[in-house]
Parts: C-alpha cells; structure tokens; sequence
C-alpha cells in the first residue's frame, strides 16, 4: 500500500496552516507517529515550530534541503507534514513521492501562487502528484467578501520569494486585485 498526498493551497490568509495543524493533532490522537517540516527560511512566528497567523503551533523541525527529511522518518512514520513548501526547491517533489512508495501518508501546505500570479513551481509538482488537494480561500482584505484567491504584496519590493506577513502581504479577490494594481 502506497502512502496519500493532500496538499493544502491558496492564498495567504486562508488558513492552510490551520488546516495542516488539524491533520496532524488527527494523526496524534490515533497515536500514529509523525514528522512535521518547514523551511528554515520562514522565521516570521518560530523558529522551530509551525505556527498559524492566529498563534497555534506545534514543534518542526526546520530545514533547508527537503532531503533532510528523509534522514527524520523511519518506519514506524506514518505521517510527514510539510509547511510553506513554496519555500522549498523542486526536488521536494522527489522525496514526497519517495514517502508515497514507503506508505508514509503525505500532507503539504503553501502557497500556490506569486504575488503576481506567477505559481509557484514546487507547490505544483506537488499538485500534480496529490491524491487530494484542498483549495483554500480568504476574506478579501478590502471587500470584505470571502472570495480571495490571490495574494497581493502591499510593500517591500517586487521579488516573489519574500518572507513577510500583514506589513507585506494582503489576501484579495481577484476583482480587487486588479482594481489594486491599477492604481498602483
């Protein structure tokens, strides 16, 4: 039997982070022994934990190369939890589908597009690869509806790998998002 990948997307704000901390207090509460990952990179909340915006957190170990994860799981794994894996480089990918075929069960989280709609490229693969994607939305951060799809940085540059919260980025539908950058 072959493990299950859910990859968890949307834009910020929507509570991917949330969504992938539900899955793995399930996998705790069935006792079944777990991993959980992010990017050494994103420093915004912890440093060794995953945390959502609104402050719950479990311990991860923070990496810098997805194949550190391979040296964390043994068989006794039953599932690895992955966050802000557009933080990641493309050979994530690889070692997610080399946990697939080790029936290690699979659950990423992260944003799927740039802040100028651009995807990201590891969030992708990783979607072309899932059993099961779950695709977030948001509150648009300026009409208020809960439409967003898209995120919007508001500060700090044009580069699209840029570590930030609510001073950098804000989660907008993509009516506003238009009427946002041409009046930029």
């Amino acid at each position: 039997m072959s493990g299950k990948l859910t990859v968890i997307t949307g834009p910020m704000y929507s509570g991917k982070t949330t969504e992938l901390l539900s899955f793995i207090e399930i996998y705790r509460l069935g006792k079944k022994k777990t991993a959980v990952f992010k990017p050494k990179i994103d420093t915004r909340y912890h440093t060794v934990k995953v945390v959502s915006h609104s402050g719950n957190g479990v311990e991860a170990l923070a990496i810098e190369n997805p194949k550190e994860i391979l040296e964390h799981v043994d068989r006794e794994t039953k599932g690895v939890f992955i966050d802000e894996v557009q933080f990641f480089e493309k050979d994530l990918f690889h070692v997610v589908r080399e946990l697939l075929d080790r029936s290690i069960d699979v659950f990423c989280a992260g944003l799927d597009l740039t802040h100028k709609q651009n995807p990201f490229e590891t969030t992708a693969l990783l979607l072309s690869l899932a059993d099961t994607v779950i695709k977030k939305k948001a509150v648009c951060h300026r009409c208020g509806e809960y439409n967003a799809t898209l995120t919007l940085k508001i500060s700090g540059g044009e580069e699209e790998i840029d570590v930030g919260g609510r001073e950098k980025y804000i989660s907008v539908c993509r009516k506003c998002y238009n009427f946002l950058k041409k009046s930029v």
